[in-house]
């Protein structure tokens, strides 16, 4: 404990030296108080003056940043807008049943892979022992699907076979339907709705106003901070302070 005080006190004792530099009376000695709190004050006086221009430059530099960001995500989310437009792929996936997988804009039917929904149709008719799902398709030829609802007695023992209920062929009917209605309308709209995401990503992209007016708070910031009386006086101030303790001293104290 007692050395863990001695280095603190050591610390303590070097950096007042560094910063009141001269003999040792005029570090510490009482006679010399007055001029210690002299450059003591104008330091704190310039840093306080330096910290506020400095947090007031900070705030204009977050603000820039913050518009920009919020510019550059507009456009990069306009943009993806425009690519799903231009290439809107399959979609997001709305539901499955057995190795039929339906998406927002295609099916994947197990033969026929990717079935546009524009101008598709589901139709399900009951079997012996499976419904079928027939799809019709405007760019396709026709494809039958199966969904057992009870097991081939030709099965193999140890193979497993999914059943399906009506309920669950019927209801995935229901969505094919459904989905390719909407596939129908979304492409009798798409032309529109392409050059309409198209103009406002140009517009976006043209449309730096704020960021500009952002930019202009900044530069006016920083030639007010270069250009404020207070920090010509904060740094006048310690100037004389320093002088005074070199001239008592005959060494120049740090900033």
């Amino acid at each position: 404990m007692l050395l863990l005080l001695m280095v603190v006190v050591g610390i303590w004792v070097f950096w007042q030296r560094s910063q009141y530099p001269g003999a040792w009376e005029h570090t510490f000695h009482v006679r010399y108080a007055e001029l210690r709190d002299r450059l003591r004050q104008a330091r704190r006086t310039l840093r306080e003056v330096e910290k506020e221009l400095s947090r007031a430059y900070s705030e204009a530099e977050s603000k820039v940043a913050s518009i920009r960001g919020e510019h550059e995500q507009r456009v990069a989310r306009l943009k993806r807008e425009v690519e799903r437009l231009q290439n809107p792929g399959r979609g997001e996936e709305r539901a499955r049943l057995g190795k039929a997988v339906l998406h927002e804009h295609v099916l994947l039917a197990p033969k026929s892979g990717e079935l546009p929904l524009d101008g598709l149709r589901a139709e399900v008719r009951s079997g012996a022992d499976q419904f079928w799902l027939y799809l019709y398709s405007d760019s396709h030829s026709s494809e039958l699907v199966g969904f057992p609802y009870r097991r081939d007695p030709a099965t193999a023992a140890g193979e497993i076979v999914p059943l399906f209920t009506e309920e669950q062929v019927r209801g995935f009917e229901m969505a094919i339907n459904a989905a390719a209605a909407a596939e129908k309308r979304f492409r009798a709209g798409l032309p529109a709705q392409l050059a309409r995401a198209e103009e406002e990503l140009a517009e976006a992209r043209k449309n730096t106003d704020a960021v500009k007016a952002a930019e202009q708070n900044r530069t006016h910031v920083m030639g007010s901070n270069r250009n404020d009386p207070r920090l010509a006086k904060a740094r006048a101030g310690l100037t004389e302070a320093r002088k005074a303790w070199e001239h008592e001293t005959g060494l120049r104290p740090p900033k």
